[in-house]
């Protein structure tokens, strides 16, 4: 096994530097700098867990591989964390518990030990995974008799599995003994482990039918004053948990099973909340993270009880996995910057993972850098997931030699870039991101995709604005427009607030069914957004709702272009507001602002496998008695920054139009660098 480990360092060319330091200990938000993060995959998972699967699972890995042993011992060694620190990788999950029992799983404890130590001599953090979605029944009921009650059962009390896995029985969270059972699992992987944090894997929960779940629900229900009112019951002490809807989503009116969505994510949320502050008891440097799957996805509180914007104070990070693999397919510009956009409101930095190898070919080169320039771009924390893959040469010689100058130039571009990727996001257009609307209408939903198509396909940089029914709406000072698009259940503050901005000069834009209805999407007298706004002349209001094709919003979210390009929302946006920048790039383009000062920093990045030719354009207004100076470069091709004179100048705005380039494109715009 020595003899392995050697022959791949030396095949590798990594550089071992026993007795380095541990990481430095920081503030969470510095550690998590998406600009200096970079991170990989590993061995987060044991053996005994592919040994029990025996087919093809994490990693396209054959769970019954004659040479996994092999590789556990060399990713335990200190070979492995000094090809990630040869490589610039810095953060990685590993194994630690995956839910078969700590009685069972506590025998590979101290090759876990060793690798975290191992990992920190070599520069890179580690955060301990923690299956949160399992029940590994064959091992564990030795140590826990009673486990079947921690099981979760469905509507006809059958217990329920994760997936098909027949022997993976899904947890209730409502058990007495689970909380616990985690709460023990966090201290030991933060007090004995030396792990930097904690990854949830799976972090969701199916709804639960047990009597337990059904009494809790009968009490939250009790809580209500006038159920009669609320629910058409005179008493709630014979209601029973509703079953699983069909279609999953749609629009949700029925008010017992709106309660129980609520009553599930309430309860998740509370119990997030709980693990995260035990985590900072035991470590208050601890990074306390979460596999959430796609933050973004349709009906997200109903099918899995997580509703992301509540989570915000559960977690230092967001782990949303995805098939958001950026590319154009089927005419649809698949990305992840709904899901970063999301994140980045909500100040909680993402590891935003989709299912993409890029594998080993020339054309596959602009591939692999594409998810990595959108995560830098937009906000994500960059990561390779297979570079350190499971391999019968412990790790593929090949692939490290193909993505090591990759790697090398990507990092090289966002260090000597640093500053055009640190400056501020402008976001002059903030869109409504309405808690219970998203909750309980899939209508709405579908409005917020379709708006941000149009906004992303016209290169119009914008924001989201999350509010909730119990919370104050407040509307940030840099906001040039709000767009409210078919966000229909809102409450009578978040009305009384839209309709206040608006009247203080503020410029609005309501479509659909915004504000028909109340928090309960129970349907108004009549529409109050609409009549209080009525001849304010900073709103635009009108009952069409901008839509686009969705072909999937779960998974992987596609959308298509809008049929009449969304003529009419930016028609509407023009009417109220002329932006400073204006970017004109094919809709395969996708661009973030970023603003510090007088200077404009414009990202440009390519979904299309063509490159983008010449004539992609940049029109910045200016005062009069200034002149812009732009420059351009596209660092992953030749790292040059060179000057582009202005295609046209007018009284007040500049025209700028761009050299040609593949994958990534940056612009700096600087209106005091030629002021006369």
């Amino acid at each position: 096994m020595k003899q392995n480990a050697l022959l791949c360092v030396a095949i590798l060319g990594a550089v071992v530097m026993l007795g380095a330091e541990e990481p430095k200990q920081g503030k969470t938000e510095e550690i998590l700098d998406p600009l200096t993060c970079r991170w990989t995959f590993g061995n987060h998972e044991p053996l005994s867990m592919y040994r029990r699967a025996g087919s093809k699972v994490t990693g396209g890995v054959e769970g019954s591989a004659l040479w996994l042993e092999d590789w556990h011992h060399w990713f335990d060694s200190e070979a492995c964390p000094s090809v990630m620190q040869e490589l610039g990788l810095n953060f990685c999950h590993c194994r630690f518990y995956k839910g078969m029992g700590w009685n069972f799983e506590s025998r590979d404890f101290p090759n876990v030990k060793r690798f975290v130590e191992n990992a920190h001599r070599h520069g890179v953090r580690v955060l301990a995974y923690v299956q949160f979605s399992t029940l590994y029944y064959e091992t564990m009921l030795d140590e826990v008799p009673d486990l079947a009650d921690w099981a979760a059962v469905d509507e006809n009390g059958k217990k329920r599995f994760y997936n098909s896995a027949y022997y993976r029985w899904l947890p209730c969270i409502n058990a007495p003994g689970f909380e616990p059972y985690l709460k023990k699992m966090i201290r030991i992987a933060l007090t004995e482990g030396g792990f930097d944090g904690i990854m949830f894997d799976n972090a969701d929960a199916q709804a639960c039918y047990c009597s337990r779940c059904a009494a809790l629900f009968r009490e939250d229900l009790a809580k209500e004053p006038d159920p009669e009112r609320r629910f058409g019951l005179p008493t709630v002490k014979h209601v029973f948990p509703p079953p699983a809807r069909k279609p999953e989503y749609g629009e949700l009116q029925d008010p017992i099973a709106q309660q129980w969505l609520r009553f599930r994510s309430e309860r998740l949320t509370a119990l997030y909340r709980r693990l995260y502050l035990h985590a900072k008891s035991c470590k208050p440097s601890a990074i306390v993270s979460a596999n959430v799957a796609n933050i973004r996805r349709a009906n997200m509180a109903g099918s899995t009880a997580l509703n992301t914007p509540d989570l915000a104070d559960c977690f230092d990070l967001f782990v949303s996995q995805s098939g958001n693999a950026p590319g154009v397919i089927d005419s649809c510009i698949v990305n992840r910057v709904r899901e970063m956009k999301l994140a980045q409101v909500l100040h909680v930095p993402i590891l935003a993972l989709c299912d993409a190898d890029a594998g080993l070919s020339e054309a596959a080169e602009a591939q692999y850098f594409l998810p990595l320039m959108e995560d830098a771009v937009f906000g994500g924390i960059p990561t390779d997931r297979t570079v350190m893959k499971p391999d019968r040469n412990m790790v593929s010689p090949e692939l490290v030699a193909f993505r090591r100058p990759l790697l090398k130039r990507f990092n090289k571009t966002l260090r000597e870039n640093h500053e055009s990727f640190a400056a501020p996001t402008y976001a002059p257009l903030h869109l409504l991101y309405s808690r219970e609307s998203i909750m309980f209408s899939e209508k709405a939903h579908q409005a917020v995709l379709s708006a941000e198509e149009i906004l992303l396909r016209n290169h119009l940089p914008y924001g989201l604005l999350p509010t909730a029914a119990d919370k104050p709406l407040k509307i940030p000072s840099d906001c040039s427009v709000l767009l409210v698009c078919d966000q229909r259940c809102l409450s009578d503050a978040e009305v009384e607030a839209l309709v206040q901005y608006a009247k203080g000069g503020g410029r609005l834009i309501v479509t659909g069914e915004s504000g028909s209805y109340d928090p309960w999407y129970s349907q108004r007298k009549e529409n109050p957004l609409f009549k209080r706004l009525a001849g304010c002349g900073t709103a635009r209001c009108r009952a069409q709702t901008d839509s686009a094709p969705i072909k999937s919003a779960s998974w992987t979210i596609r959308v298509g272009a809008p049929a009449d390009g969304g003529r009419r929302l930016l028609e509407d946006i023009n009417t109220l507001w002329q932006s400073e920048l204006s970017i004109q790039a094919p809709a395969t383009v996708l661009a973030e602002v970023k603003r510090s000062a007088n200077t404009f920093y414009v990202h440009l990045v390519n979904y299309a496998k063509d490159p983008v030719e010449q004539g992609a354009r940049i029109e910045i207004k200016r005062k009069r008695a200034n002149r812009a100076g732009c420059t351009f470069a596209a660092p992953l091709e030749n790292g040059l920054s060179t000057p582009v004179a202005a295609k046209a100048s007018g009284e007040d705005a500049d025209t700028f139009e761009l050299p040609a380039f593949r994958e990534y494109g940056w612009v700096r715009i600087d209106l005091s660098s030629a002021e006369k």
